[in-house]
């Protein structure tokens, strides 16, 4: 076994499609909720004094500014699985390069993987969660945003609900535009459009969404709010700097309770929350809304996320064990 020998276990991005595409999606969205409850509620359980050493750690991420990329380190413990998350933003369009550090029992470092499919496999999964949660129609979806996390989040959602249409729209032309688009050539469900189009009719496809997912690095809001008609589920995934936004302040107002991650990283990161002057009573996190449902007050559904580096843990951990069994990645011996 990997996690009892001094060596090495290196996961490729190749290893790691072979490995997620292998895992039943419920699989990874009950992993991924179980993430969330235990935060929710382990902040009940901080406030109790205990000499036992907590059972989560999720110190916000430390960002780092360079000439070429802005870079995120996002340390986090499960109990006694740690990892630590890396990824950046590079100023040139070669996607978001990340890589995960997975610790063994006492320290070593046990596995490198490649963690470009697995930011997107989570936050994925937490979008999916959210719309379960809300009880949101799903006939009618639109994408903003060409990555890797689009591929993910269209790739999970045509295999988790009924989907009779589903939109992405690109801002621009550009070579992931064209794997998109190659990616989900023969499904007829699937449209790849850009709003530099004037053919294009943004304003409708909005209008006619039943759940918007906004994938981007927009400071700017992407579409305007009085196009999203009431009862319409919004999931806001790209923003983590108070200074970026994909949504109207409006449109944010409109959804009463904001359903969140991380109430603490949102109160710091999310712009979209900070520029509507969203405080922390505005707020329900998503695990407590799993555990307890999702009230609304207002007459559309929001779901903030700027990702918890627990849910890199997880991810990390069910992907790491599926690649052993499968026999899966590069070990290097006698690393440590």
């Amino acid at each position: 076994m990997h996690s009892t020998s001094p060596s090495l276990l290196v996961l490729t991005g190749a290893d790691v499609d072979a490995a997620l595409s292998s895992l039943d999606p419920e699989t990874t969205l009950a992993s991924q909720a179980a993430v969330f409850k235990t935060f929710s509620s382990s902040h009940t359980a901080a406030a109790t004094s205990s000499p036992r050493p907590p059972l989560l750690e999720a110190p916000l991420r430390t960002t780092l500014t360079a000439a070429g990329a802005t870079s995120l380190f996002m340390p986090s413990r499960i109990g006694a699985d740690v990892a630590c998350k890396i990824v950046s933003v590079p100023r040139a369009d070669v996607g978001l390069p990340a890589t995960t550090v997975v610790l063994d029992g006492v320290g070593r470092v046990r596995a490198l993987v490649n963690a470009r499919k697995l930011t997107a496999a989570r936050n994925a999964a937490g979008s999916a969660l959210s719309v379960r949660a809300a009880g949101a129609k799903t006939s009618h979806v639109v994408i903003f945003g060409t990555g890797a996390q689009a591929s993910a989040h269209a790739t999970l959602f045509l295999g988790l609900f009924p989907i009779d249409s589903l939109t992405i729209i690109s801002r621009a032309s550009s070579p992931r535009a064209a794997a998109l688009a190659a990616l989900f050539a023969s499904d007829h469900r699937v449209t790849l459009a850009s709003s530099a189009d004037p053919a294009f009719n943004l304003k409708q496809a909005v209008h006619n969404a039943d759940v918007i997912l906004t994938l981007t690095p927009a400071r700017a809001e992407l579409f305007d709010a009085v196009d999203v008609r009431a009862g319409t589920h919004v999931v806001c995934v790209g923003s983590y700097r108070p200074d970026m936004r994909e949504i109207h302040d409006d449109l944010v107002r409109r959804a009463g309770i904001v359903v969140v991650d991380s109430a603490e990283a949102c109160l710091q990161e999310a712009g979209e929350l900070i520029s509507a002057g969203i405080a922390r009573d505005g707020m329900a996190e998503l695990g407590e809304v799993l555990e307890r449902g999702w009230v609304k007050t207002g007459d559309v559904t929001l779901f903030k996320s700027v990702g918890i580096g627990l849910q890199d843990v997880a991810i990390a951990k069910l992907v790491l064990e599926q690649a052993e069994a499968l026999g899966l990645g590069t070990e290097v011996p006698n690393f440590d």
